[in-house]
């Protein structure tokens, strides 16, 4: 079974207030992440991330990321294994900055870039080439591409989905629940209602 999830990380704002713009809190509960609940846990360097089951969640929506990247850098990342999907986008001032998304079902190599990428996209790019054309040569079965967006996010924040992490407890990210925001009118809707 593959990973569908999203995750973003920000840094800059305080983790109260980059959550609160989420339309999330904390509940003070600990759970495994990315199974039903959107988690959260520290990263280095001052990066605070927070992952939500399935790759389209509403948190990554470029209203919410737009919002909060006006206070905080941001990186968001989509992953969706079954169709090997991935994408990683760099957001600061209220803009996206760079985006790479790879996605299978249009090209095995495929890459679609966007912005002023970070130096390390070459890198990343370059070694999936290489690896692509050595295991086209065999087996076929590998997709090398769907990395070079992850491992670009990884360079910044210091997490992958799919990697070891010494400095984090798998089972025990903070667990959060959603906030009802009001509107200008006077309603009140969820924190994944991003038309109201």
């Amino acid at each position: 079974m593959g990973y569908s999830l999203s995750w973003l990380a920000f840094k800059g704002a305080a983790v109260e207030t980059g959550l609160e713009t989420l339309g999330l809190s904390k509940t003070g509960s600990r759970a495994e992440w990315g199974r039903k609940s959107v988690t959260g846990h520290a990263l280095r360097d001052g990066w605070h991330l927070v992952i939500a089951p399935r790759f389209d969640h509403p948190l990554i929506l470029e209203s919410s990321l737009a919002a909060l990247s006006k206070t905080a850098q941001v990186i968001a990342c989509r992953v969706e294994e079954h169709v090997m999907f991935s994408s990683a986008e760099f957001w600061v001032h209220g803009e996206k900055v760079w985006s790479v998304e790879h996605d299978a079902q249009q090209d095995m190599r495929h890459l679609k870039t966007e912005g002023t990428l970070p130096a390390t996209y070459n890198i990343a790019a370059a070694e999936a080439a290489e690896q692509q054309d050595a295991e086209d040569l065999g087996a076929k079965e590998v997709d090398f591409y769907f990395e070079v967006p992850l491992q670009i996010a990884n360079e910044v924040v210091g997490f992958k989905h799919d990697e070891e992490n010494a400095a984090l407890d798998h089972n025990h990210f903070e667990v959060y629940a959603s906030l009802s925001k009001p509107l200008s009118d006077g309603a009140v809707r969820k924190w994944w209602q991003v038309w109201k």
